[in-house]
């Protein structure tokens, strides 16, 4: 009965060894596909559909010839691509496109956009540099009021704009006054002869300008070369036709000095 069970034990303790050692074997084969120093050597696949993103660092104003450095080191991108608006000659970029150099000697604001990619993801981002004083545009100059006056007064209008005195207004009707005078005369028959006309208006000249004739001078010079013209036409001859032009004269000064 004893040797019965010693037996017994003895096939149970050889069957737990031989099943013992069969596990070992099989770990130990095995084993390599589980142990922690394998991944050590593990190389990660390829990102797919990886994010882009810029990142743009730079001063947004500098002083004219002054060199702007432009950095997108900080984005997300494998290739990134550059365009300055307005175009300017003296824009660099280097490392890869992911630094840039800009200097200008024109003053105003230089926009650069700047575009990556990182797999199948793209992104574009724009940056503004002030340069210098930009200079707002001016405001609209209103146009010169419209001489109402046509003919010979309109002409008499314009050569007032030769004059060059802080007064003009009150010295327009000064002298309007004297070539009303001069015109009172030929309408009276005072004055018959073209010498006695432009003889009278000096005299009228001088008393309603005194020391600011000089002045008026380049109006009184156009007035002149004006009136020969007419004469040479036969349109400023005769007392009646002098009388005419000076009221026209003398019309076109009223008009400036209002």
């Amino acid at each position: 009965m004893l040797d019965k069970v010693n037996s017994k034990g003895v096939v149970v303790f050889l069957l737990i060894l031989l099943i013992s050692l069969v596990g070992y074997l099989g770990y130990d084969k095995y084993s390599h596909r589980i142990r922690p120093d394998v991944y050590d050597n593990l190389t990660p696949g390829p990102i797919v559909n990886a994010k882009a993103d810029i990142v743009i660092e730079g001063p947004t104003e500098i002083k004219i010839g002054q060199l702007a450095k432009l950095d997108v080191t900080k984005s997300t991108g494998k290739t990134f691509k550059w365009k300055v608006l307005p175009p300017n000659t003296e824009f660099v970029t280097y490392d890869d496109g992911r630094k840039a150099v800009f200097s200008t000697g024109t003053a105003g604001e230089y926009i650069f956009i700047v575009a990556c990619a990182n797999d199948n993801d793209v992104d574009v981002k724009t940056f503004t540099v002030k340069v210098g004083d930009v200079v707002p545009n001016p405001a609209p100059v209103p146009p010169s009021p419209v001489n109402p006056a046509t003919g010979f007064t309109g002409k008499v209008v314009d050569f007032t704009k030769l004059v060059n005195s802080p007064n003009k207004k009150a010295e327009a009707g000064k002298l309007a006054g004297g070539f009303t005078s001069v015109l009172q005369q030929i309408q009276g028959g005072q004055l018959t002869t073209a010498e006695q006309i432009v003889e009278a208006q000096k005299i009228a000249n001088r008393s309603a300008l005194g020391n600011n004739l000089t002045s008026w001078l380049p109006f009184l010079e156009a007035l002149q070369k004006e009136m020969k013209s007419q004469a040479e036409l036969g349109l400023l001859v005769t007392a009646e036709q002098h009388a005419t032009i000076w009221k026209q004269i003398a019309e076109g000064l009223n008009l400036v000095a209002k």
